[in-house]
């Protein structure tokens, strides 16, 4: 009897549905120390296509949706992270993921930007990459150009600015001896030209090899988005074993020659994805929180950076381009909400647009549940000068300009006092006879 429960009590834990491990994301120039000790944001997979998207330029496309903690979001996209870069001054990203990482800590000594939680799987992430890559293409009114693809998923896509792009691969896939010749006997005789597996890690090295060493300098000459989506540790990791001598020696190789690949960007903007060996019987959330459900409007549209590199410019006319962040659900407005309290933080940003980038929800110290933004002034770089803006209002939409009104009329009043007081004092001299001494000089006139 006892051993019929504990069958049982095995049989029920191995159908119990088990999590995925997160995957870590990397962004770089400077979005991130190499302290390990400073943890890393978890994002749901709807915030984590919210951050990929608005750091490749493509919010336009995205939409907030219920449960989105923008606030994390700014987090990570911060100062003390990563500057967002206005589109005038960087027009292209270079993506990297990587199926397969068993360890990402072993796999990349830096600490990440932020994971995504429950990780999706690599087809997932593949499949999200595509509408970026899609979406891209209709920022920059050009076509994909695929440089390379394979049956297990992999593939090498970029979206060029310039009409006649001229970025291309100098990977040989044909000659075994270019691969041994690059890693070295030794670590090549862990592998089988013959078996499938093998001749996709094979290629893959190879493609990664090749834009390490010319076509990433292409990317950044032409200033392109380039999609680098690689599985072949995966496809390792299933037939042999994350344990396996050949897994360990692949992933050391990969790890290599991708941070090679990444000095090779020389501070262009990058993002790395390490997505972990899927999980046949995880569990996991609906995909289309990640992969989202939109489709590609076919005009273009410019698009503003959460944070720029320098302070905020914002403008409620016309004439002046207003900068809103790419989390609002309309990006061409700004929010303008009715007065009153918001019950939470979150609503309030959400209602607000995050105070429309120029302050922060605050809870009232009078009411209880009432939350409202509390505006900050903006300083923006004139000709060498300073240049400072008040807000206000209750999404601080509206210029405050009650300091230079103030100035405004003091100067006219005095200057009208300093007029009035000098004809006042004209007209005074005027009316005064002359000393005695002037006007016994004076002929009289006879009639």
């Amino acid at each position: 009897m006892k051993a019929t429960l504990l069958s049982i009590l095995a049989v029920l834990i191995s159908l119990q549905p088990t999590w995925a491990e997160n995957a870590p994301f990397y962004t770089w120039p400077n979005a991130h120390s190499a302290d390990k000790t400073t943890k890393a944001e978890v994002l749901t997979h709807t915030e984590s296509r919210l951050s990929l998207a608005a750091r490749l330029g493509l919010s336009q496309f995205h939409s907030i949706g219920d449960g989105v903690n923008i606030y994390k979001l700014q987090m990570i996209s911060s100062s003390s992270h990563r500057l967002w870069v206005e589109k005038t001054d960087v027009d292209g990203t270079i993506v990297v993921t990587i199926g397969g990482v068993e360890n990402p800590d072993a796999f990349w000594s830096e600490s990440p930007t932020f994971e995504i939680e429950d990780s999706p799987p690599f087809s997932d992430v593949g499949t999200l990459l595509k509408k970026l890559e899609s979406q891209a293409g209709n920022v920059m009114e050009s076509e994909e150009k695929s440089l390379y693809s394979n049956s297990k998923g992999g593939f090498v896509d970029v979206v060029s600015p310039v009409r006649k792009s001229g970025i291309e691969l100098s990977a040989d896939y044909n000659e075994w001896s270019k691969f041994e010749s690059a890693v070295g006997k030794s670590d090549a005789s862990k592998f089988n030209k013959r078996k499938p597996s093998d001749v996709d890690f094979f290629e893959e090295y190879m493609v990664l090899k090749s834009l390490a060493e010319s076509t990433i300098e292409q990317v950044i000459a032409e200033k392109a988005t380039a999609f680098i989506h690689l599985g072949s540790l995966s496809t390792i990791a299933d037939k042999d074993g994350v344990n396996s001598q050949k897994y360990k020696v692949a992933s050391k190789l990969m790890a290599q020659l991708l941070n090679q690949a990444i000095k090779a960007t020389n501070e262009y903007p990058s993002v790395v994805g390490l997505i972990p060996v899927d999980s046949k019987n995880a569990k996991r959330s609906d995909n289309t929180d990640f992969v989202g459900t939109f489709e590609i409007k076919k005009t273009k549209r410019k698009e503003a950076p959460l944070v720029p590199n320098t302070e905020p410019k914002f403008a409620a006319n016309e004439e002046d381009t207003s900068v809103v962040t790419p989390l609002q659900k309309n990006t061409n407005k700004i929010a303008r909400p009715r007065p009153g309290c918001f019950e939470s933080r979150d609503v309030c940003g959400n209602r607000t647009n995050s105070c429309n980038g120029r302050g922060n929800c605050i809870k009232s110290t009078t009411q209880s549940n009432c939350w409202s933004c509390i505006c900050a002034p903006t300083v923006v770089k004139v000709g060498g000068a300073n240049k400072t803006t008040y807000w206000g209002g209750n999404a601080c939409q509206k210029k405050d300009v009650s300091v230079p009104f103030v100035l405004f009329v003091s100067f006219a009043i005095g200057m009208l006092l300093t007029i009035g007081w000098t004809i006042n004092k004209m007209l005074d001299m005027g009316a005064e006879e002359l000393p005695g001494e002037l006007s016994a000089g004076v002929a009289l006139v006879r009639k």
